[in-house]
Order: C-alpha cells, then structure tokens, then sequence
C-alpha cells in the first residue's frame, strides 16, 4: 500500500482537526474534506446535519 505523503501513524490531531471530528461527532456529519462532505451530504440527504442549529437569526433593521 502507498502512503501519501506527510502521512504519519500515531500523531496528535491538531486544534482544527479535533474540532472538526468533535463537530462531525455531535451533528451526526459525515467527516473529510470539504469537497467529499459535500457531495456526500447531498447524496445522503443530510443537509441538517451541515447547518447551523436552531432558527435563522433577524436581520438588523437599518434605522
């Protein structure tokens, strides 16, 4: 089997990484890249668990 390159085997997750896999985890998600997430959101009709929880905040009256 080919390894990419920079691919290691037992080494820390970064800060972005955990927090991806704590989201991905929480929300049901599915967890890549964003490309692959994506398309794989669509095809599985997860949109919810992409979107930001709870109602779309109001939008700030201009007077």
């Amino acid at each position: 089997m080919t390894r990419k390159p920079g691919w290691a085997v037992n080494q820390p997750l970064t800060d972005r990484e955990l927090k991806a896999l704590a989201r991905s985890i929480k929300r049901g998600a599915p967890l890549s890249d964003d490309a692959w997430t994506t398309q794989t959101v669509k095809q599985l009709d997860l949109e919810s668990t992409i979107k930001p929880r709870g109602r779309p905040r109001k939008a700030k009256s201009g007077s």
